[in-house]
């Protein structure tokens, strides 16, 4: 029988334990580690608690348990490790017998019923913090800020679209985020620059010339808007008049001072579950980063941000889950696309390409001219290659598009093969600079005027925007930003749909599904078709993680193709037999 403790700090400063191997050993080394339950009462929120000591001589107190409902699997979560050490404030045990007992009432209240049992796994939801130096949270995200926006868990640094929703809830709805312009460098590590403000825009939506310049840093910006003032409240960009964590009285606490009531009443100003859920994560972002920094350790309170409740609303149904364009559709969404490139230069054409290879929107449109790799010989001259397929068909490999790893999902370079289809795609993408393209505007003036192209033939990027300041296009840092390639296709969505409608005999009331998120699916769908329906082949160009992902959520079907194939299936279910009257 296993002798057991007394729960007392003297007991626990003299225990030692034996490593000596088991009689069931089968390898007869010592062991790293030993367990010693404590001598208490089993009916209490004690019962499981036990030392464990290793090799080293480290003492540390462990609650063994299984969850309700999973008896089979036991469990162990670590209260801490004992230190006997005085403290010099308070002249207490560090961490001995009566601050264990703190800890375990604490995590037994949000981890145990009214009986007892354990419904929650405290490894997934607690994790423990000690302090050695205090920090406000607004001085935590000014650091936070000039560390550059670090991810949680690594070094790497947020992509420029992360970071302009992190800084939104950090120390947005303010006037300082107007000297902010966000951006991502080949490396994919985003980066914020800093710009002049020089318009605002008044409650009463009056512009007011402010003529401000771009602060040289951060203390510097910071000091220019300091926290609780030049609030946005306008209509458009803060109907609610929420604070940011920096502006609000949050901001003065200190960030070993948080508790999940401060961070629920925060959350209270904003109403949808996501925004919620991104404000939560900021304040977990904040509360890793000051343990990196070495502000706090990890092994003295709870984490508060895990035990904020944010209650999700009803489900909303997806209409375009699984949705995908049948073949007729196809070719009607090609055909529009072609007929509609002299209004929407570049946008169509990205359409055109994410259908021919499975690009993800995002993936497409930071694609570099570079990133076209042709076959060449040593004199530049064009070498493709021929190959045979199971058809015995000859078939043509003119290259490859390079993804690099700073734009794919998968943080890993890419290629995806030039065939004929994508060749004839890419040709008609090297045009365009030598062509017009007619504006449509609500501006009389400006409506129905055709503008030039050729200023996309000094810029990097395959897919160019037709917003580009020309006056700025001598500043190179601007002729290789975000802001002269495609950022988005919206507009030429919604008129694509609307002539697909058009074109089908549809009036405008009619729900037809046309939109990006149903290319992909469709790109995989008929890829694995190609491959008979081989989805470990299919992945190879759809350039999914797995075939699970690829079968679940990518490959859907039409109602057409579900009605075929319920034509073979009565072929089998051919045994109901009509009743006679």
């Amino acid at each position: 029988m296993t002798n057991k403790l007394k729960f007392t700090d003297r007991a626990i400063f003299h225990w030692k334990s034996d490593f000596s191997p088991g009689p069931n050993s089968k390898s007869l080394k010592p062991k790293d580690r030993v367990y010693t339950p404590f001598h208490m009462d089993k009916h209490t929120q004690f019962k499981g608690l036990n030392l464990c000591e290793y090799k080293k001589g480290d003492k540390h107190f462990v609650i063994k348990f299984r969850l309700k409902g999973q008896n089979k699997k036991k469990r162990i979560f670590s209260l801490g490790r004992f230190d006997n050490n005085l403290n010099v404030i308070t002249g207490e045990t560090k961490f001995g017998v009566k601050q264990c007992q703190e800890r375990l009432f604490r995590i037994a209240k949000e981890h145990q019923d009214e009986y007892g049992r354990w419904v929650k796994d405290p490894n997934q939801t607690v994790s423990f913090t000690s302090v050695n130096q205090s920090i406000t949270i607004r001085k935590l995200i000014e650091e936070y800020a000039k560390k550059g926006f670090e991810k949680m868990f690594n070094a790497e640094k947020m992509k420029g679209n992360s970071i302009r929703d992190k800084v939104r809830h950090l120390f947005g709805y303010n006037l300082r985020v107007r000297h902010l312009e966000y951006d991502t460098d080949e490396k994919g590590d985003g980066f914020v620059r800093f710009v002049p403000s020089k318009q605002l825009i008044t409650t009463t939506g009056e512009k007011k010339n402010i003529n401000r310049p771009a602060p040289k840093d951060w203390d510097e910006l910071f000091k220019w808007y300091p926290p609780g003032k030049f609030i946005l409240k306008d209509h458009r960009f803060n109907l609610r008049g929420i604070k940011s964590i920096y502006d609000d009285k949050i901001g003065k606490v200190n960030i070993e001072d948080l508790r999940t009531k401060l961070i629920i009443d925060h959350l209270s100003q904003y109403t949808s579950h996501s925004t919620k859920y991104d404000a939560m994560e900021c304040f977990r972002t904040l509360w890793h980063f000051a343990i990196h920094q070495g502000y706090m350790e990890n092994d003295a309170m709870i984490n508060p941000t895990y035990l904020v409740p944010i209650k999700k609303g009803r489900p909303v149904p997806n209409k375009y889950k699984l949705k995908i364009f049948s073949d007729k559709d196809w070719e009607l969404l090609l055909e529009v696309c072609n007929d509609l490139s002299h209004r929407y230069p570049w946008q169509t054409d990205a359409i055109v390409l994410q259908a021919l290879t499975g690009l993800r929107r995002t993936e497409c449109f930071q694609l570099k001219k570079k990133d076209v790799k042709y076959f060449k010989d040593k004199k530049g001259n064009l070498t493709p290659k021929y190959l045979i397929n199971k058809a015995g068909q000859k078939k043509i490999v003119y290259g490859e598009i390079h993804i690099r790893a700073s734009v794919s999902k998968m943080a890993q370079e890419e290629w995806i093969p030039i065939i004929e289809p994508i060749k004839t795609c890419l040709e008609n993408i090297e045009t365009i600079p030598n062509r017009h393209f007619t504006y449509h505007s609500k501006m009389y003036n400006k409506s129905h005027r055709n503008y030039a192209l050729a200023y996309a033939k000094n810029l990097p990027w395959l897919f160019c925007s037709t917003q580009v300041q020309v006056g700025k296009l001598f500043d190179s840092t601007y002729r290789f930003s975000s802001k002269t390639r495609l950022r988005t296709d919206h507009h030429c969505w919604l008129e694509i749909r609307r002539e697909m409608k058009k074109r089908k005999g549809l009036s405008a009331d009619d729900e037809f599904l046309c939109t990006s998120k149903m290319l992909r699916k469709t790109f995989t769908h008929k890829a694995k078709r190609a491959f008979d329906g081989r989805s470990d082949i299919a992945k190879r160009f759809t350039r999914h993680s797995n075939e699970d992902i690829l079968e679940g959520r990518y490959d859907g079907a039409t109602r057409e193709e579900v009605q075929q194939n319920s034509t073979e299936l009565a072929e089998v279910l051919d045994f109901v037999k009509k009743r006679r009257a």
